[in-house]
């Protein structure tokens, strides 16, 4: 029984090393993150079940040979609900955050304030045209999935630019990224909270994210086109984030010539994910 507890609790730490160990995930977003989330699960399955268990057995005087062992399966079940309740609180009151180092990036309460220019469909997305300067594009789950798009990228983008955008940001919706991003806050929250483990973990959900999106992006409307698109947002808006996905899209689908400026580079075969620094 303890030994299943203990298994249980070592698991939520070992499925966030194997996201920010290596750089295997790099190259396979969404398989990693599918791994991440059903060891998660895994490990909080075994949990639940020990701490169950554990408070059945304490309450059946019979099933235990001395008070010794009773004492013992008490205070495991009692530890394990303690510890339970303390993640779903958690959970409850949204206390996790992924720190996204994007503060340029208005928050959606922001945008929804913001004067409608335009809309139109994008299947069952709905886009939406804001009036903000900000080269900007964000994606809003929902009842209603809708995709903000500011007045200033649609200005700035060409066709083809905006439409590799628009299919970025439609895979955060089709991938359910915000429940991704959702689980992931909720992870890092049950970390120490000054733990390099907890910091690690937060930036790189939020990388393998983004990443995942440029796969189905690339998948849609061509590689070429996506890594145009991440090019032109990066000379409008300077991010070392942009060049390195688009120095990624490059590599991994062998487009052969390097757009000007692009100073990031990717290496599959050793699995090195490197960035000039501004």
């Amino acid at each position: 029984m303890v030994a299943l507890l203990l298994l249980g609790l070592v698991v939520g730490p070992s499925s966030a090393r194997l996201l920010t160990r290596g750089r295997w995930q790099i190259a396979h977003p969404g398989r990693a993150l599918l791994v991440w989330m059903l060891l998660g699960a895994a490990g909080l399955v075994v949990t639940v079940a020990s701490v169950l268990v554990a408070a059945v057995l304490s309450l059946s005087a019979g099933s235990v040979d001395g008070p010794v062992e009773s004492l013992a399966l008490t205070l495991i079940a009692w530890a394990g609900l303690g510890g339970l309740g303390v993640a779903g609180s958690l959970a409850q009151l949204g206390r996790g955050d992924l720190g996204d180092e994007d503060d340029g990036q208005p928050r959606v309460a922001e945008l929804l304030s913001r004067r409608r220019t335009d809309s139109w469909q994008m299947g069952a997305v709905t886009v939406v045209e804001v009036d903000d300067p900000r080269v900007v594009a964000v994606a809003v789950p929902g009842g209603t999935p809708t995709i903000f798009v500011s007045r200033a990228i649609r200005h700035a983008l060409p066709a083809s630019h905006l439409s590799a955008v628009l299919a970025h940001e439609a895979a955060h919706l089709s991938r359910h990224h915000a429940l991704v991003r959702g689980l992931g806050a909720w992870h890092a929250a049950c970390l120490p909270k000054r733990s390099r483990l907890r910091r690690e973990l937060a930036t790189r959900i939020t990388l393998l994210t983004e990443l995942a999106a440029d796969d189905v992006a690339a998948s849609r409307v061509g590689p070429a086109h996506l890594e145009e698109a991440l090019i032109a947002l990066h000379e409008l808006a300077p991010s070392r984030e942009l060049g390195v996905r688009a120095a990624r899209v490059r590599a991994l689908h062998s487009i052969p010539h390097p757009a000007p400026g692009a100073s990031p580079s990717f290496r599959t075969r050793s699995g090195t994910l490197r960035a000039e620094q501004r």
